[in-house]
């Protein structure tokens, strides 16, 4: 398996067990870190899709995969750094207010 599969499959492995989580919590700070893990992972899994899909567009010499793949690449990247400082403020007990959750 190569190695963006695999970072992929565990990400959403850890994307389906937040959810299943989540999905039978009461809403509370536990909740609200569970959250931000799966989302976390969520960004994880389809940032390794895109750098996968980026690496072939690079191999097969196509422009318009190099463009759109690299797009989606960069603005799945800065919504991994966003998403990971929120899971660590979650993880932290810091949060900017107490309605805002990585689900609304």
């Amino acid at each position: 398996m190569h190695l963006y599969a695999t970072i992929a499959a565990c990400a959403a492995a850890v994307v389906v067990v937040a959810w299943l989580a989540v999905s039978f919590m009461s809403p509370g700070t536990q909740r609200r870190k569970i959250e931000w893990v799966g989302a976390t992972g969520l960004f994880v899994a389809l940032l390794a899709l895109f750098v996968n899909l980026l690496r072939r567009a690079i191999a097969t010499d196509s422009e318009a995969g190099m463009i759109a793949f690299g797009f989606l690449t960069f603005m799945f990247s800065c919504s991994l750094l966003v998403s990971m400082v929120r899971t660590v403020g979650a993880l932290r007990g810091r949060t900017s207010s107490s309605k805002s959750s990585a689900t609304h």
